[in-house]
């Protein structure tokens, strides 16, 4: 009897190397905006997040929810004494608070006693290489969250918890037109684009996701579709805030006061909890690219 020695074909090499690539391109692929989020995950309340990585070509950007009381007037009106509503372009303005919603640009530092009451600080320094959750900020009044936006790349901000049914009311130039969402949630679409002299362009749209989860299609980078479970949106385009800030500056929006039914007050008042609160969402800058990637980027 002959014995023969039996070969490992190389085609199991070279599958297994295929696979390799195609793990890692679609570990590459799914790669989007990076976000860092100071909220802990209930099953899990000592994770550890790293600092965020800035990319020499994206917008960096700070966002803040602070939930406050509805019913403190005195404070609402120290607040928005720090506020520069006139930043925003005036139809812009008209249509937003016949909407229910207010918005504006703070052009420098926070008054040290709002800034306080606010407490607008991360839990730990930018400097911290590592970050502690623990479970005593679960449902925090302020939560923060750092983006990186390329361009064309959007973030979503949740600004309200998912409600069973909504009834909003529209007002517009032929009226005012009632319309309910099931199983909708507040969220705006956020896009920033750098421009020369350290400035940012904000765009924030405001949408309601409705209706039941279904798988659908989504495009994804490099040219892949990719199959997620989403709701159908409503984007309210004439509701769209612009503005540019410099280095420092923040932009808020929140809604008025006693306009219950408007699209405002779904996105921004709140009583799941208690008694009424108002949220606000303030975005500031906190790095853009140099000029001389701007100029190489504009070529």
């Amino acid at each position: 009897m002959v014995l023969r020695k039996y070969k490992m074909p190389k085609v199991t090499t070279i599958s297994i190397s295929m696979k390799h690539l195609v793990v890692s391109h679609i570990l590459l692929s799914l790669a989007g905006c990076s976000s860092l989020f100071l909220l802990p995950a209930a099953s899990d309340p000592h994770s550890f997040l790293k600092p965020v990585e800035t990319s020499p070509d994206s917008v960096t950007l700070e966002i803040f929810q602070v939930r406050l009381p509805a019913n403190n007037q005195e404070l609402a009106e120290e607040i928005w004494q720090a506020i520069d509503e006139l930043r925003l372009p005036v139809e812009a303005r008209h249509e937003l608070v016949r909407n229910g919603f207010r918005a504006g640009v703070v052009g420098g530092a926070l008054p040290d006693g709002l800034a306080a009451h606010l407490n607008l600080q991360s839990v730990q320094p930018e400097t911290t290489p590592e970050r502690v959750i623990t479970g005593g900020n679960a449902n925090p009044k302020v939560t923060r969250r750092v983006v990186q936006l390329s361009r064309q790349e959007s973030a979503t901000i949740q600004s309200a918890e998912l409600r069973q049914s909504v009834h909003v009311f529209m007002n517009e130039d032929s009226g005012i037109h009632g319309r309910s969402y099931h199983q909708a949630e507040p969220t705006y679409s956020l896009l920033a684009q750098a421009i020369s002299g350290q400035r940012v362009v904000l765009q924030l749209i405001p949408e309601l996701q409705h209706g039941e989860l279904k798988n659908r299609y989504a495009g994804g980078d490099q040219g892949i579709f990719l199959m997620t479970q989403s709701r159908e949106k409503e984007s309210f385009d004439k509701l769209t805030i612009r503005s540019e800030l410099a280095a420092g500056e923040m932009l808020l929006v929140s809604c008025l006061p006693d306009v219950s039914g408007s699209l405002g007050h779904i996105f921004h008042a709140q009583d799941l909890r208690g008694p009424l609160e108002h949220k606000l969402v303030l975005i500031r800058m906190l790095q853009v690219p140099g000029s001389e990637i701007l100029a190489t980027l504009d070529r």
